[in-house]
């Protein structure tokens, strides 16, 4: 990825006329998408059909897990075996830790509950988090009727499946999908909050309303049938839940997103594990888009719009605009004599960019109204988002190149020495080191007023965006008892 941007970067400087063509698709893709995120912005919240008695359905429970701190998962456990509805089993499967004072305490508490609690340890297990969770289904009771997935930091409510169990109202309910919330908000990470919260508020609302309702991989309850007609997680996927939900889609089943807090889980604790996370779910989406192409006609025209509005959330397709502004920190030095085709190219390129910016500032304005201090907020917000642009972009390449990728695991524990923010996050702050040189060039030589704008945007959102994160991303305690679900 980084010889395609010098390439382009390099096209934009000598060959211009021949970047024009592709900026310009690249760009009307921008604003298309741009658009049809802010519409979905608007619709009225959705409230999906519910059936008004109870069920007693048999719910197998799967709690995945992989290194993690054996405080935060006996907690998870704990909260699962207060649930209010009574036919269920919990099914912990820990794969691949390789220290076993992580993992055997947890298997010695699940030992103190009651039969409906069993522990699983596999080493050498391949598949990443669906591979755990397609090896566990073999155990799964045979009188189970539901799959329910949490993951291993969550704290779920007593009432999780007898209010999930209410929404399958048809048989063509596979899956019902509760929002993401975290229980680790201070004042510090609430722009991190308000920016995971985003898509729940304005994505997953339009879901509902197009048909296109995926998995987000924890606080999911799946048919039992359904999941196995399309033959279980897809193992290669990086983003299975994503994968999954658009899978039973293809295959004429369908879900509903519940707009209910029902479990609350744990934010990243430091910025090298923020980029691990943000850059798996980009490209598993990638991923997902491959696949998304391969289903155009075969699912609705709505639908396929959804999905595809959805797994564009965090790409901003300003991979192209980047490499082309990089390449005016050259050409705005009395070096290369600056044409009509290199002052077009720049307004191209710089028009893409604050597209971006104005769409995902509405869209946070959007999912914080009625919220105090909207504006403020929501800024906060986009700076966080942001900063992620480069790595958001970067992750475009996975449609084109089927590159290898590894899961990784989110850290939740506290690490006592702050990650380096040079070794995680190199690449932009090289990046904004180059736009400052450009700023300063732009104020010297620049003709146009749009120059100097463009320049000064895009290098206040790379390295001061990062700063941003690392600031946000500081927490003081494991269960902060702060309420973040407003």
């Amino acid at each position: 990825m980084i010889l395609a941007f010098l390439l382009i970067a390099g096209a934009s400087i000598f060959i211009p006329w021949l970047v024009i063509p592709v900026l310009v698709a690249n760009t009307a893709v921008a604003v298309i998408l741009s658009a049809l995120q802010i519409f979905s912005a608007f619709f009225p919240r959705s409230i999906p059909n519910r059936k008004s008695s109870g069920s007693h359905a048999f719910v197998s429970i799967l709690v995945p897990s992989y290194n993690e701190p054996p405080a935060i998962l006996m907690h998870t456990i704990e909260t699962l075996s207060r649930l209010k509805h009574k036919n269920f089993e919990v099914l912990i499967i820990d794969n691949n830790t390789k220290d076993p004072n992580i993992w055997r305490p947890v298997e010695a508490f699940t030992k103190t509950l009651d039969k409906r609690f069993r522990f699983f340890h596999v080493d050498n297990l391949a598949g990443f988090k669906a591979g755990a969770l397609n090896y566990i289904l073999q155990f799964v009771s045979l009188k189970s009727e539901y799959i329910a997935v949490v993951d291993a930091d969550y704290e779920v409510e007593p009432q999780f499946i007898t209010t999930a169990l209410s929404y399958f109202t048809d048989k063509d309910i596979a899956l019902v999908q509760f929002p993401q919330q975290y229980r680790n908000c201070l004042k510090n990470n609430q722009p991190i909050a308000d920016e995971y919260r985003h898509f729940f508020k304005i994505y997953m609302n339009m879901a509902n309303h197009l048909d296109c309702v995926p998995s987000t991989g924890t606080v999911s309850v799946y048919k039992v049938d359904a999941l196995r007609h399309i033959g279980g997680f897809r193992e290669e996927a990086l983003t299975e839940d994503a994968d999954a939900g658009l899978r039973l889609y293809a295959a004429g089943f369908r879900g509903v997103y519940v707009n209910q807090s029902i479990g609350y889980g744990l934010m990243p604790y430091d910025i090298e594990s923020y980029r691990k996370q943000k850059n798996r779910w980009a490209k598993g989406n990638a991923q997902s888009i491959r696949m998304l192409f391969a289903l155009y006609g075969k699912i609705p025209l709505r639908s396929w719009i959804g999905f595809l509005t959805h797994l564009t959330a965090w790409d901003h397709l300003n991979f192209l605009p980047f490499a082309v502004l990089v390449a005016y920190t050259v050409v705005l030095a009395p070096i290369i004599p600056i044409t009509n085709v290199h002052r077009a190219l720049l307004t191209i390129a710089s028009f893409s960019i604050f597209i971006t910016l104005g769409s995902k500032f509405v869209l946070f304005v959007v999912t914080l109204r009625g919220q105090k201090k909207v504006f403020s907020r929501a800024f906060k917000a986009l700076v966080v988002h942001m900063g992620m642009t480069l790595l958001y972009s970067e992750a475009t390449g996975a449609l084109w190149h089927k590159t290898k990728s590894v899961f990784e695991r989110t850290n939740k524990f506290i690490l006592v020495k702050k990650p380096s923010l040079i070794k995680n996050s190199y690449k932009e702050l090289i990046l904004g080191i180059w736009f400052a040189i450009g700023t300063v060039e732009a104020l010297m030589w620049g003709t146009r007023h749009i120059t100097v704008v463009a320049f000064f945007r895009v290098f206040t959102h790379t390295p001061f965006n990062l700063l941003r994160c690392v600031e946000n991303i500081s927490h003081k305690s494991l269960f902060p008892k702060i309420d973040c679900r407003a």
